[in-house]
């Protein structure tokens, strides 16, 4: 569980690095099969993946997992999640507090300005589990903590480009 954590603490400054500022980009498209909301693409992968390792794929395609900072971004998560599915299934969004306990910080290094937790959430599972990985929740399409391990599909985000360098 030490090198889990020490890969999240990682992956934290990697992304506190690279945190997006939307005043510094340019308008642009996004790449194929992306959905473009504001300054930002969006993609379903329907693949399941532990947190960790969904992370890892965004990171492959210039992103991170989904930071969510209003209800709008929300809803349109929520609807890639079900054009790509057929139906909401339990998915991996960016929030974690694996470095602290009730501490949520995004994969992305975005300010967290806005929750959608389910009423009972989150609730770290009960004694001896550890639900430091949040995902939105198949029955309420609300946010739920989960054990980072198990596995789900995922929503990426990234900035627009004017390019497309990943097709």
């Amino acid at each position: 569980m030490a090198r889990l954590h020490l890969l999240f603490a990682l992956c934290g400054i990697i992304a506190l690095t690279q945190a997006r500022h939307p005043s510094q980009r340019d308008d642009g498209n996004c790449p194929k099969g992306w959905t473009q909301l504001d300054k930002y693409c969006y993609i379903y992968e329907h693949d399941p993946r532990s947190f960790l390792d969904a992370e890892r794929v965004c990171n492959l395609l210039h992103g991170n997992l989904v930071s969510i900072n209003s209800r709008k971004e929300h809803a349109l998560v929520v609807e890639l999640i079900r054009e790509g599915a057929g139906e909401v299934v339990d998915t991996w969004i960016g929030l974690h507090d694996t470095i602290e306990e009730d501490e949520f910080i995004w994969t992305d290094g975005e300010v967290v300005n806005f929750r959608n937790f389910g009423a009972t959430q989150p609730n770290n599972g009960g004694v001896g589990v550890e639900e430091d990985c949040v995902e939105i929740e198949a029955d309420d399409e609300l946010w739920d903590d989960d054990e980072c391990t198990e596995e789900n599909p995922f929503v990426c985000i990234r900035p627009v480009d004017k390019k497309d360098d990943c097709h």
